[in-house]
């Protein structure tokens, strides 16, 4: 199953930067140029530099986002503003954050190296579609950098929470970094070098197959980055640090693993008219219209906890299209949703509510394809459950649906079958960090057993 091994990260020197806060940045995939230029302006030693540099009208092949991020990684490690550890480690990293209802919540886990493996192995299970667009952005930074700059979000389950509580001890002392990000979530790091947790570590995943939360892009270029490697290098043994990527642990089976929901947006849809969709949904859908004032912020919360309601025993989805109406939606029979899957397609898949919303409504209904789903033609996505009635109060977008958390059995039983959900299925919050650790690709350096 999954082998780890534990490694010298290059991490941020705090003598040189001594306010790690203004280095770190979020995944690159989830930030705005907005954001972009903010973490550029917040430190010339941001990470954004490395994994989402600046493009320009002059860019060509030989000086580009990529050579540039290339030239400041390695002038960073000469300068001393990058440092590697003396000694082979996993790196403890718990994050703490404030849920919409004031939960506080800790969300653990644990960074080290997997070895890469084909997904036909069943070591490693991803549960999302891939567009080629991303992949290829991420190979020519591998290439260009020879790094991994951010983990890779894994999933193990362990009922037993072994690591959490091996761990405590480590934690008792000042960690190497403590920095709050954005969103006010506290990022804690401990850089764990006694051998009895790191093989305890290596011992549990030993036995456990690994479920991609996020990250996928990321996976399958370090995929490709290990295969053209070996390709070029016919000697190789498996213990070079190509075949191996940055990845981040948590279990599933932790009170502070949660899923969010992502809500879908729908705009430029011709000669749309809600009474012909609410007549079309008739046929498959309990409807239940509720009054709702979307300017009120108890009423919303309110209308989220009716939709959680009304999905713990069945399929539910809510519907907004402006005024002062909310529609419930809840799926009569599963066994429509055969039309639309291959006979051999698992019922984890074919029932998830986001399988119901993209295949029997946009699809079928609103005759969106898939696509034009995928190309995002007429669809956006939002977190937030306030968002969509604001967005569609103003007339940007035509209608919502309100989903509720895909949950994580789903995620497992999807994955374990082998199949990918849609896109934007799930949501993991908070984002890892990036700049907490860098696994560089030492040309001639083997894994540590």
């Amino acid at each position: 199953m999954a082998k780890i091994v534990p490694f010298r990260a290059l991490r941020y020197a705090s003598k040189v930067i001594p306010d790690l806060q203004k280095v770190m940045a979020p995944p690159y995939d989830v930030i705005s140029p907005t954001l972009q230029e903010a973490l550029y302006a917040r430190s010339s030693h941001n990470i954004i530099r490395l994994i989402l540099g600046k493009t320009t009208s002059a860019d060509n092949e030989n000086d580009n986002r990529y050579t540039r991020a290339a030239d400041d990684f390695a002038r960073w490690q000469a300068d001393g503003v990058l440092v590697r550890d003396a000694a082979p480690a996993i790196y403890l990293y718990d994050q703490d954050y404030i849920l919409e209802d004031g939960t506080a919540v800790c969300r653990k886990g644990f960074i080290a190296l997997t070895r890469i493996e084909d997904f036909s192995s069943g070591v490693v299970k991803p549960h999302e579609k891939t567009l080629a667009g991303p992949k290829a952005d991420r190979l020519h930074l591998t290439k260009a950098c020879s790094a991994n700059f951010s983990p890779i979000f894994s999933l193990y389950a362990d009922p037993c929470c072994v690591i959490e509580s091996f761990s405590k001890r480590e934690k008792e002392r000042t960690p190497e970094i403590d920095v709050v990000d954005d969103d006010g979530v506290r990022h804690r790091l401990w850089c764990a070098t006694a051998p009895e947790l790191i093989d305890k570590a290596r011992e549990l995943l030993d036995s456990k197959p690994l479920f991609i939360a996020d990250g996928h892009h990321r996976y399958e270029t370090a995929l490709n980055y290990r295969n053209l490697r070996r390709a070029a290098e016919p000697g190789f043994n498996g213990r070079e640090l190509y075949n191996y990527v940055l990845m981040y642990f948590a279990n599933m089976e932790d009170q502070g693993m949660l899923i969010f929901p992502t809500h879908r947006l729908l705009h430029g849809l011709a000669n749309f008219q809600l009474e012909n969709l609410l007549a079309g949904l008739a046929e498959h859908f309990t409807i239940d219209a509720q009054p709702i004032d979307s300017n009120d912020a108890a009423q919303r919360r309110q209308a989220r906890q009716m939709l959680a309601e009304k999905g713990k025993n069945g399929h539910a989805i809510a519907c907004y299209a402006g005024g002062k109406t909310l529609y419930y939606l809840t799926l009569k029979d599963e066994a429509v949703m055969n039309r639309f899957f291959d006979v051999r397609a698992p019922k984890a898949l074919r029932t998830l509510d986001v399988s119901i919303l993209h295949r029997l409504i946009l699809e079928n209904l609103l005759s969106v394809s898939l696509e034009a789903q995928e190309q995002q033609t007429n669809l956006k996505y939002v977190k937030g459950f306030d968002d969509p009635f604001e967005l569609v109060q103003k007339g940007e977008c035509q209608l919502a649906f309100l989903m509720n958390a895909t949950r994580m059995s789903e995620v497992r039983d999807v994955a374990n079958a082998g199949e990918k959900m849609p896109q934007k299925s799930t949501y993991f919050y908070p984002k890892l960090l990036s700049g907490l650790v860098i696994s560089k690709i030492f040309t001639g350096e083997t894994v540590v057993d």
